[in-house]
């Protein structure tokens, strides 16, 4: 018994190693769009191993699965005084008034130019623990954490949020292009946490 335990917890210690920052499946396989949706009027394509926008409309990109608890990774580099994120527990359907954004759904903030809540933030919920102000057109590293009603997010190794919000219970994962705003995604990976708490 004792034996079968100690497999058990060696095992579970193992998964817990696979899922975290390196863990999970790819969301995007660096050669094409399968997988997502594109939503809005923004033209999507992939360029250099990176999901890319830029002179288009507004519009977002829907993951093909919705997804309750997980860790997901991505990296992203944006043009000067760009303006863009990653959505997280989004709707399926897209704001008709602002195409750019799903109907609900938290927002990974990447814009360090807006004035109540710049990268880092997770928009018009839980603002970013210190001022940051990624340089645009480098590469910068994203984690976020969902689990229940707790969302930690780091970018470039330091933590950016760390808090809680009961809105949203599950959705789908997106990403944010606002009208000929360059932005780039590569990278993405996701481990499912599952749906308890």
């Amino acid at each position: 018994m004792k034996q079968l335990l100690f497999a058990l917890l060696t095992s579970g210690v193992i998964l817990m190693a696979q899922t975290g920052t390196k863990g999970g499946v790819a969301l995007f396989d660096g050669k094409t769009l399968a997988g997502w949706h594109p939503e809005g009027q923004a033209k999507w394509r992939v360029a250099g191993g990176a999901i890319v926008a830029d002179v288009s409309g507004d519009g977002w990109l829907r993951s093909d699965k919705v997804y309750t608890n997980f860790v997901l990774n991505f990296e992203y580099r944006d043009s000067p005084k760009g303006n863009s994120g990653v959505f997280l527990r989004a709707t399926k359907e897209t704001n008709p008034k602002e195409q750019c954004n799903p109907v609900d759904g938290y927002e990974f903030q990447i814009n360090n130019e807006d004035a109540k809540y710049a990268t880092g933030s997770i928009e018009d919920v839980i603002q970013r623990l210190a001022t940051i102000n990624p340089a645009p057109n480098q590469w910068h590293k994203v984690e976020v954490t969902v689990r229940g009603n707790h969302i930690v997010a780091t970018l470039d190794g330091q933590k950016t949020v760390d808090g809680s919000d009961s809105k949203l219970k599950s959705g789908y994962i997106g990403l944010q292009h606002h009208k000929d705003m360059k932005i780039e995604f590569r990278g993405i990976r996701i481990a499912d946490l599952g749906a308890g708490n």
